[in-house]
């Protein structure tokens, strides 16, 4: 069997002060999201297209993780984090982008910086990389009947869920995916925790999918089971 865990900020916390996030600064645009092959509804955010200009919260280097999270992106990764993901032969980023402008670090303008703040890559991951099994992952509905689509799950109504189970048979062997109707953007495998873990990547959390709950009525969505 395999296990699988989701990757999340370290402790779930996305905007804290141990490590920096990102904030997106203008000028910026958006394209399309991802759409379900089925019924053709948004199965991701919209994407972030170029320029990719960025502000650093923390002008730290200690703060300026592997990981960098924030809001309007999906995450955005370190230059050693994409040589590693390279080297060890990991799977299922579609696309790294080209390096992001670090525009601002903290209150410090380009320009002023003491030290040079790593390079940072968008990362895209397409959507269906496994299916979630409802059923065996407790996944109940307030309103079932406001679920549009069947293969995505789409729809408005009131969710909540104990656990993430993996579909048998429904996982393409990516070593980072997005899985139809899990509760989270970013799920991946045992191999990917120990190429993370063996190389002391920063600012991660990986939760194992067994104990990553979820309910829509509760503070901050998402949280782990004991």
């Amino acid at each position: 069997m395999n296990h699988f865990h989701v990757l999340e900020p370290e402790e779930g916390i996305m905007f804290g002060r141990k490590w920096a996030y990102a904030d997106i600064l203008e000028p910026s645009g958006t394209g399309d999201s991802q759409k379900c092959p089925v019924c053709g509804g948004a199965v991701s955010g919209l994407k972030w297209l170029p320029p990719r200009r960025i502000k650093l919260s923390s002008a730290k280097p200690a703060k300026w993780g592997d990981f960098v999270w924030g809001a309007g992106f999906p995450l955005l990764v370190s230059k050693r984090f994409k040589d590693i993901y390279e080297q060890e032969g990991l799977s299922g980023i579609a696309e790294f982008s080209p390096p992001v402008e670090v525009v601002r670090l903290g209150n410090l303008k380009s320009g002023h910086f003491p030290t040079p703040p790593p390079v940072y890559h968008l990362i895209h991951i397409l959507w269906g990389g496994a299916n979630q099994d409802d059923e065996a992952s407790g996944l109940t509905h307030e309103m079932p009947e406001k679920i549009k689509c069947g293969f995505c799950r789409s729809g408005f109504t009131w969710k909540k869920q104990d656990r993430i189970v993996i579909e048998e048979g429904s996982w393409n062997g990516s070593d980072i995916f997005k899985a139809r109707n899990a509760p989270t953007p970013f799920m991946v495998s045992e191999r990917f925790k120990t190429v993370v873990e063996d190389n002391q990547l920063t600012n991660r959390w990986l939760v194992p999918a067994d104990r990553y709950a979820y309910d829509e009525r509760r503070w901050g969505l998402w949280y782990v089971k004991d």
